[in-house]
């Protein structure tokens, strides 16, 4: 079987969409804690492909965040991930609003990698659902600004 390159831009997009949508399914079955690590997951892998995408890359291997960090923890770091993309984290910044520099927070605060992933938790309702309406909001914008469909 031949291997896939899991870095490839569209790879990234697919796994996106996928953890957006098991994060959901999850929510629907009270399954908090792995909702939230599967929404911040797609936020990771959305912003990947992003990158990707401005820097006219078919592979994440091939950007300057992967070519100056390589492997390991850097590359799931979500504020390491939105510094490569300077109009997005422009945007977040100076929203007026309010709401994408919040949910940027919220997801940025709560979705820390390890502790979801390795959590004896099941959660807790009330943060998860914070959690997953910060996620769809960045994670809408973020695909639309690749010019995907979310």
């Amino acid at each position: 079987m031949a291997e896939r390159d899991t870095y490839n831009r569209h790879i990234q997009l697919g796994a996106a969409r996928q953890r957006y949508q098991d994060a959901r399914a999850l929510l629907k079955e009270e399954r908090w804690q792995g909702a939230m690590y599967l929404g911040g997951y797609a936020i990771e892998c959305s912003l990947k492909s992003l990158i990707c995408h401005l820097e006219g890359r078919s592979s994440f291997k091939d950007t300057r965040m992967f070519c100056r960090a390589g492997q390991g923890v850097t590359l799931h770091n979500l504020n390491l991930l939105l510094r490569e993309i300077s109009k997005l984290e422009r945007m977040i910044a100076t929203d007026r609003t309010g709401k994408y520099k919040n949910a940027w927070h919220i997801i940025a605060n709560m979705w820390q990698y390890d502790v979801l992933r390795y959590s004896n938790s099941s959660g807790n309702e009330g943060e998860c659902k914070r959690f997953l309406n910060a996620v769809e909001l960045l994670y809408k914008h973020i695909m639309s600004e690749q010019g995907e469909a979310s």
